[in-house]
């Protein structure tokens, strides 16, 4: 007979948010045992800082140690978007991460591995044949437009990310409604909507690993154009620099050489459609040519929805590194 009292198990299956601001109205457990510490389905937040919170798990028993604690952290990425609404867009992926380990004490201070993870948290205590489980939510808070850049400023070769960051996530990591990661419909997360390769757990829910991680392809990009720009010993500037990095960021070179001005311009015969960030039209597809930049969007703008599959012969539009440099810099 087991030495230890049966453990309680709680009614309630969840957890009410009385905040009419927020969109995440209840929480579902199926939490048991007897708990000192924390509440079911409590919140906790990451911070601006990106600082995991504090938060104490205690349990009651009488029986002796070792308890065996397991915890177990699980996301749904659902399609957000930037704006403060509510995230009904379709589910791309689930995160999840685990740990255990076993102890002498009634209490854990979690730490997940020294990770920065958000989502529904459940922590699991096993003694003997029963189970004590409790579950909460950790959620984020955005950092100040300062807080970012003053972060950028130590860093090496990430000449006009900031203002990509600007474009891509407006300095803004989570959705402030739901306080869970921006995730974009082609699966880019976080304020440097991280797509290729796809980010990490941590990436997409601690805004400084997001920004690491961007920075360490912005940083491939930008050794690449340097290398395109002062190939033969060729001079560029350093807005050059930026236009040709953020161009390959999206997908492609943004110049090409002159050889009558001896300089580097802008690739000549990329069109671009001013009322999108990156969608334009190679004026050397014959479909494309004697046509004014209205009557081609005109043409294809019900297209753009559909993505890729709206491109076709009748409609050859395209994406466009020069068209999202153009867009976020400004033409040359």
């Amino acid at each position: 007979m087991s030495k230890h009292r049966k453990p309680h198990h709680h009614a309630r299956p969840g957890s009410t948010n009385n905040n009419p601001d927020s969109l995440v109205k209840i929480v579902i457990t199926n939490d048991s045992g007897d708990w000192i510490r924390p509440n079911s389905g409590a919140k906790f937040y990451i911070d601006e800082q990106a600082n995991f919170p504090e938060i104490k798990f205690e349990f009651k028993s009488n029986a002796a140690p070792p308890y065996q604690w397991e915890w177990k952290i699980e996301w749904n990425a659902h399609v957000s978007g930037l704006r403060e609404q509510v995230r009904n867009g379709r589910k791309l992926k689930q995160f999840t991460d685990t740990g255990s380990f076993s102890s002498s004490e009634k209490i854990w201070k979690a730490d997940l591995g020294s990770k920065v993870l958000g989502g529904k948290l459940i922590v699991t205590v096993k003694i003997g044949n029963d189970t004590f489980k409790r579950t909460v939510m950790i959620l984020a808070k955005n950092p100040s437009e300062t807080q970012v850049t003053d972060f950028l400023a130590g860093m090496q070769n990430v000449t006009g990310f900031d203002r990509l960051i600007a474009q891509e996530g407006k300095f803004k990591n989570f959705i402030n409604a739901d306080n869970e990661p921006v995730v974009a419909g082609d699966a880019g997360y976080g304020m440097t909507q991280l797509t290729h390769p796809s980010p990490t757990y941590e990436q997409a829910w601690s805004w400084k690993a997001n920004i690491l991680g961007g920075a360490a392809l912005y940083q491939e990009k930008q050794a690449g154009a340097k290398s395109y720009l002062g190939q033969h010993g060729r001079h560029h500037t350093d807005d050059q620099l930026s236009h040709e990095t953020i161009s390959r960021w999206n997908g492609g070179s943004y110049h090409k050489w002159d050889e009558q001005s001896q300089t580097w311009v802008r690739t000549p015969e990329m069109l671009c459609d001013p009322s999108t960030g990156n969608m334009g039209w190679d004026t050397t597809v014959s479909a494309n040519q004697n046509k004014s930049v209205s009557e081609l969007h005109e043409r294809d703008k019900d297209e753009y929805k559909k993505m890729r599959s709206g491109q076709t012969t009748d409609h050859p539009w395209k994406y466009s590194g020069v068209c999202y440099a153009d867009h976020i810099e400004g033409s040359e």
